[in-house]
């Protein structure tokens, strides 16, 4: 088996302050999407739920107070920036070297997770995940669509703005490729569970943000993080300074990158 390379798995100790900014971007970009898909696909009161690389989310909560007669667990492999939140059982684990924690789930979700793995390990998490639902149960895929190159709507300097994303861009794409991210994951994910027998329903999402906001904080601290990373893959210190000085700009407005949600159902039949 490949052995996992995951890009942020091994953030120095140094960057501890932007790892979690970037956590919390995350959070605060997505968490709002996400529960509305929650309510959108709907979850029974007694529902069992799992929620794979919880981080800062606040999606155990959330399946928490939609199920309040079911049970709730919420893994990670750093359980640091979780937060604790009644009726939910946190548990330290890694989804590749683990086995799950049980079995018949009826929701299991997973954001912004399955990229990171090598194919061969995404290719059996995900069916260890299919085959831990129940009849009828559902599985939620997130994940990103990278287009930073294409983010700037407004700026003091468009043309140096867009410059600098796409410096970004190409990068951080180098970088994610070069530590066995498939950056084509966020939207192939359908066929993925489409091949594993599920029905599957992707829903897209995008959002305005201004400088200093989540969508801008996101890059800025992630900057931080793989900064000796982006040089390796020819970003300039220099771009990356002017990068993460253009994000807490209050004149900045980008949109950011697409979102995909996939919900995928085990048919009742199965």
């Amino acid at each position: 088996m490949t052995t996992s390379t995951y890009l942020f798995g091994d953030a120095p100790p140094d960057t501890r302050d932007d790892n979690a900014v970037m956590l919390d971007a995350l959070a605060g970009m997505l968490d709002p999407f996400s529960r509305r898909q929650l309510r959108r696909v709907g979850v029974r009161a007694d529902a069992r739920c799992l929620v794979v690389a919880v981080g800062a989310s606040c999606i155990a909560a959330t399946l928490a107070e939609m199920a309040p007669h079911g049970d709730v667990t919420a893994t990670d492999i750093d359980l640091t920036p979780s937060r604790r939140r009644p009726r939910v059982r946190l548990i330290r684990h890694n989804i590749v070297t683990d086995p799950l924690p049980d079995d018949g789930y009826d929701l299991i979700h997973v954001r912004l997770l399955l990229a990171h793995l090598p194919a061969d390990q995404r290719t059996a998490v995900l069916g260890r995940l299919v085959d831990a639902l129940t009849p009828g149960g559902l599985l939620i895929v997130e994940e990103f669509e990278p287009t930073w190159r294409s983010s700037v709507l407004s700026a003091p300097d468009p043309d140096e703005a867009d410059r600098l994303f796409a410096a970004y861009h190409r990068a951080f794409g180098a970088v994610l490729t070069g530590s066995g991210n498939d950056l084509t994951w966020g939207r192939r994910a359908h066929h993925a569970m489409r091949a594993l027998g599920l029905h599957v329903d992707t829903t897209g999402h995008t959002g305005t943000w201004t400088g200093r906001q989540a969508g801008c904080l996101l890059p800025y601290a992630t900057a931080g993080v793989i900064r000796d990373r982006l040089v390796a893959a020819g970003m300039t210190p220099d771009d990356i300074d002017a990068f993460r000085t253009l994000l807490l700009h209050t004149d900045l407005v980008v949109k950011g990158n697409l979102a995909l949600s996939h919900v995928g159902r085990v048919p009742t039949g199965s």
